[in-house]
């Protein structure tokens, strides 16, 4: 019985700390992001509802996208989806390439948040 009360006091502490948080989404609209990727390259990113632009000097590119379970799929012009895996890690995030194509062309990236 004492297991059974422990396990539900963990499951609904678990529960209500994840619904205080933001999700994934509103963290990255919220700020302006330096990203380095493990390919030696270095931009920043801008999040808006459904679109994210990514700059490097006068260089921009842009793409629609979508969060879903863990993962960021990043379209343009009806190419294949760049997706990556999405991790927090304090302030920062982790986007962890999904196919071995996503890694050679844009590595793995690292987006800590600009103190702009």
């Amino acid at each position: 019985m004492k297991k059974a009360i422990y396990l539900l006091l963990m499951v609904v502490s678990i529960i209500g700390l994840s619904a205080c948080g933001k999700n994934a989404q509103d963290d990255l609209q919220a700020h302006r992001w330096n990203v380095v990727s493990t390919n030696g390259e270095a931009y920043t990113a801008e999040f808006n509802k459904s679109t994210v632009s990514f700059a490097a000097g006068s260089f921009s590119r842009g793409f629609t996208y979508k969060i879903d379970n863990g993962k960021i799929s990043l379209e343009e012009d009806e190419k294949e989806p760049v997706i990556f895996e999405v991790e927090k890690d304090g302030k920062e995030y982790k986007f962890t390439a999904a196919s071995d194509d996503v890694k050679k062309q844009y590595g793995d990236l690292t987006l800590s948040p600009s103190k702009e």
